[in-house]
């Protein structure tokens, strides 16, 4: 079988705090080596294993949770014949696709809500043999329904953005005779109350990791670490194409202090907090054009100040954020590094006269993008 497995006890310093168990088991899957599907061999068995009705003939009352990085039915939808993936016409980022009561699909901005009918070609080649990738929680539900003649209790943030909400959609669940299936993106790390789970499957643990930020590594432990300490249950499946990355095997060995040795090795040698200041100035505009003038006029300005109060350590660089538009906006981030930066920032703030503007400080940035 293609996964590692780290198998903590009271005794290697397990927290028990919230669960009744003496040991966990956590099977961490490379998915390099199994990219037919959606889930592992593992996962599929441990899937078997728990939700197959017995030998009676009856479903067992175990209880499942899986937790899915995404919402709705799908990622998105690419042309294999250009490669294009349709995008939200006032956000930069991919159309996602859900399925309504009627069983229609519908394409979602997760960004400004903007809806948009399903394409029958390809907006830029007209090709037909444009396809859906990725899965959603709806996708995962529905292949719980057909394999298993099961129905789930999708966990989201517009169903269950507070814990008493989850304590709700759980009692309802909870009186089922059948097994339970709960599917959720990262609300779900957090578990319904009362209930003891037999198998917590990560679909996908590289949540994050593709994000150009700082705070990268340390959001995608504790999405794990957060659910390996909190879950009343003694299996868990991890399943990543980055197996040997550090925030995600410092969490399978729940090795909190070795994940922040390694992770301060990164911070200090690229000058991130705690080691240096960080701040960001972001610039929005509807026209393109003059998003660009005023971020770049501010540039030059913030240069030569560097240069005029002789701060040779200070970087001060021009990015665009990890969203390039979001509601019908263009955005730009002037991002600077550095010590004493927050005298720099007091002085030049005023100065430039930043905010009338129009541009956003953050002076104590915990993210880049």
């Amino acid at each position: 079988m293609n996964y590692e497995l780290f198998t903590h006890s009271t005794s290697s310093g397990l927290d028990t705090r919230h669960s009744s168990l003496t040991k966990k088991n956590i099977f961490l899957v490379n998915m390099t080596k199994e990219l037919e599907h959606h889930f592992s061999e593992l996962a599929q068995k441990g899937l078997d294993k728990y939700l197959l009705k017995s030998s009676d003939g009856n479903h067992q009352t175990s209880s499942v949770a899986i937790i899915v990085n995404k919402k709705g039915y799908s990622n998105g939808l690419i042309c294999h014949k250009c490669g294009h993936v349709p995008q939200c016409k006032k956000c930069s980022v991919s159309i996602s696709y859900h399925k309504i009561a009627s069983g229609e699909t519908i394409g979602l901005c997760h960004i400004c809500k903007s809806q948009y009918n399903l394409p029958a070609s390809c907006p830029e080649c007209h090709s037909h043999d444009i396809k859906e990738f990725g899965i959603g929680t709806q996708k995962v539900a529905e292949y719980i329904q057909k394999e298993y003649n099961l129905p789930s209790m999708i966990i989201e943030s517009e169903t269950a953005n507070s814990q008493k909400k989850i304590e709700n959609l759980s009692s309802i669940i909870s009186h089922l005779s059948s097994a339970k299936v709960f599917i959720g993106t990262s609300i779900l790390t957090t578990p319904p109350k009362g209930i003891k789970f037999d198998l917590v499957i990560f679909l996908n643990a590289d949540l994050g990791l593709n994000i150009p930020d700082y705070t990268a590594a340390e959001k995608n432990f504790y999405f794990l670490y957060d659910a390996f300490t909190k879950y009343d249950c003694q299996n868990f499946i991890v399943q990543s194409f980055n197996p040997d990355q550090y925030s995600i095997r410092s969490a399978c060995k729940l090795d909190k202090s070795g994940f922040y040795a390694q992770d301060n090795v990164f911070r200090e040698e690229n000058h991130y907090p705690p080691f240096s200041d960080l701040c960001v100035i972001l610039y929005k505009n509807e026209i393109e054009e003059r998003m660009f003038t005023k971020v770049d006029t501010l540039y030059k300005e913030l240069l030569y100040l560097k240069d005029k109060y002789d701060m040779p350590g200070l970087e001060i660089y021009s990015t665009p954020p990890l969203i390039y538009k979001m509601f019908g906006k263009y955005r730009y981030n002037i991002i600077l590094k550095g010590k004493d930066l927050r005298n720099f920032m007091d002085i030049t703030y005023t100065k430039l006269k930043m905010a009338s503007k129009g541009f956003k400080i953050d002076r104590e940035a915990e993210s880049i993008v």
